[in-house]
């Protein structure tokens, strides 16, 4: 597992689900190696589908967030205020401040998501470079047990010591 990857479980919701961000997912050993790759990608592919859900669910809390704190400014406004005191009672205002703080929420839950999707990228690398390491391990030690000195192989072209004992011509 990358060495800066999460180190504890995340729950955050999107489009009204939970969703588990568990580092234990990203666990592998060269036992389990080919296995952790093949789901490695489902996992890639399923919390990036996540992150553009909650990208999308930000950018809309963006547009409420705005449009309440412009609903609320206009209201305080048209009662004959100035623009500093609209200002402040639309950013106070109770259904301002709950449609900020979900603009926040949506921030954190985007933020969670990247920062597991880049865990997954960099235990992905990791995890491809012990794929390589043990491949190369095995090749030195598949070298050693099948391969064997040059000079103990035998020719098997004819040379000069051999008798052509019959040969057909070749016009035959």
């Amino acid at each position: 597992m990358a060495k800066d990857a999460p180190v504890e479980k995340v729950k955050v919701i999107v489009k009204g689900r939970e969703i588990s961000l568990d580092p234990d997912n990203m666990k592998y050993d060269e036992n389990n190696l080919p296995q952790y790759m093949s789901k490695e990608y489902g996992w890639i592919d399923y919390l990036g589908k996540q992150l553009e859900f909650a990208q999308r669910e930000l950018l809309l809390a963006e547009i409420d967030a705005e449009a309440s704190f412009s609903a609320k400014f206009m209201e305080s406004k048209d009662a004959g205020n100035s623009d500093n005191y609209a200002k402040a009672y639309a950013n106070s205002h109770v259904d301002v401040v709950a449609s900020k703080r979900y603009v926040v929420d949506r921030k954190e839950t985007v933020g969670h998501l990247k920062a597991h999707l880049s865990a997954w990228s960099k235990n992905h690398e990791n995890a491809q470079n012990r794929g390589h390491t043990i491949r190369a391990e095995m090749k030195v030690l598949n070298r050693d047990i099948y391969e064997t000195d040059d000079k103990d192989r035998k020719s098997t072209r004819l040379n000069s010591s051999h008798v052509a004992l019959s040969r057909m011509p070749s016009s035959a």
